[in-house]
């Protein structure tokens, strides 16, 4: 938990300083800002952490856990909307003028990231369910993180949900939406890093699972 303690205190202490230096609508929306970069940061701490504490001689079950935290960080730096026009991970390159390979490379990137996202779920469901019941934290941790990234998905999109019903946000309010997005984005962030951290190398239910 001290670890844990480390990056949040580090996190915050990041977020002031760059709030004071230019301010909290850059900091908290600017696709530069430091609270983009603490959360690509935290992800990538994601992926070493549970390389570093996954129970011993269970690599080959659960390489999805540091995978996934890898996706988030590429999430992150939008590679799925890089490479190729109109980009890696987006559907529409199957009915564009891409070239076939192209479509076969954005296939297979598709078909990896399936996998991994179906093993996952596959993999964790029931020792996620065992530990919720006898209340380890690292399990509610996680329910957490997803509460926030719920959140977060319905903060983006409510303009355009409320202007489905004829409600228009005000336009001054914009970055307020987007810095709370952005806030929930990297509380998601946090929550997975201290399921880690509860997360202990000889956990009985993860090797037995």
């Amino acid at each position: 938990m001290r670890l844990f303690l480390i990056i949040c205190v580090l996190v915050a202490c990041s977020l002031i300083v760059s709030t004071l230096w230019v301010g909290w609508e850059i900091t908290l929306t600017s696709e530069s800002g430091m609270v983009e970069l603490a959360g690509l940061i935290v992800f990538a701490l994601g992926a070493v952490l549970s390389l570093w504490r996954m129970p011993k001689g269970t690599w080959r079950r659960w390489w999805p856990i540091p995978t996934v935290f890898v996706l988030f960080c590429l999430r992150e730096l939008d590679v799925h909307d890089a490479f190729f026009t109109p980009g890696l991970l987006q559907t529409k390159i199957f009915t564009s003028a891409a070239p076939l390979w192209q479509k076969g490379v954005s296939a297979a990137a598709m078909g990896g990231i399936l996998l991994t996202l179906v093993l996952l779920v596959m993999r964790g469901t029931r020792p996620l369910i065992h530990a919720l019941r006898n209340g380890q934290g690292w399990a509610w941790a996680i329910m957490g993180g997803v509460c926030f990234a719920v959140a977060s998905v319905l903060v983006d999109g409510a303009d355009r949900q409320l202007a489905a019903i004829g409600v228009t946000l005000p336009y001054a309010d914009a970055p307020i939406w987007t810095a709370v997005e952005e806030i929930l984005e990297l509380c998601f962030a946090l929550s997975l890093i201290f399921a880690i951290c509860k997360w202990g190398r000889n956990d009985a239910g993860l090797r037995a699972a």
